[in-house]
């Protein structure tokens, strides 16, 4: 069963007090979706506004509840991902081919199994990116490198 809440909501019910005081590992990653991914994604407040990230699904790293972020854009790109404190898995669903050279951020020809990408519904995990420019899952190591991935799909496909 997949749920749509805003992030921000999802954030007030399940991060505590102490998570917001100590800086764990929640917070951090949470902030990066909400307030950093946006500026590349959206042209505008207001087209963001439209478009906030919601929590589809969640899953536990390290006995630690994390959400599973979803934004779709106003081109009509949808963006699924997660993080699990060692990695970033993505789904990419897309109206047009990302053609981009990606410069080693991930393997292009992996395909992953749905058991990879905790937290996802599995009609949300995809090929690989080789085989369809459109509808692609990845492994991505660092929060740096997941920037770097949707600075140059920004980039290429002029979303901001």
């Amino acid at each position: 069963m997949t749920m749509k809440q805003d992030l921000q909501e999802w954030l007030n019910e399940h991060i505590s007090r102490d998570e917001l005081l100590h800086g764990g590992g929640l917070w951090p990653q949470a902030k990066f979706v909400r307030d950093v991914l946006p500026e590349l994604l959206f042209k505008s407040f207001e087209e963001f506004e439209e478009h906030k990230p919601v929590v589809i699904s969640t899953h536990t790293s390290i006995s630690v509840r994390l959400p599973v972020y979803q934004i779709e854009l106003p081109c009509g790109m949808v963006i699924t991902m997660r993080c699990n404190f060692r990695d970033w898995k993505v789904s990419i669903n897309s109206p047009q081919d990302i053609n981009v050279d990606f410069a080693g951020l991930f393997n292009p020809e992996t395909k992953w199994h749905t058991c990879h990408f905790e937290g996802f519904p599995g009609k949300l995990v995809y090929g690989a990116y080789a085989s369809n420019k459109k509808q692609f899952s990845v492994e991505i190591d660092s929060a740096y490198d997941v920037y770097t991935f949707f600075w140059l799909i920004s980039t290429k496909m002029k979303l901001r």
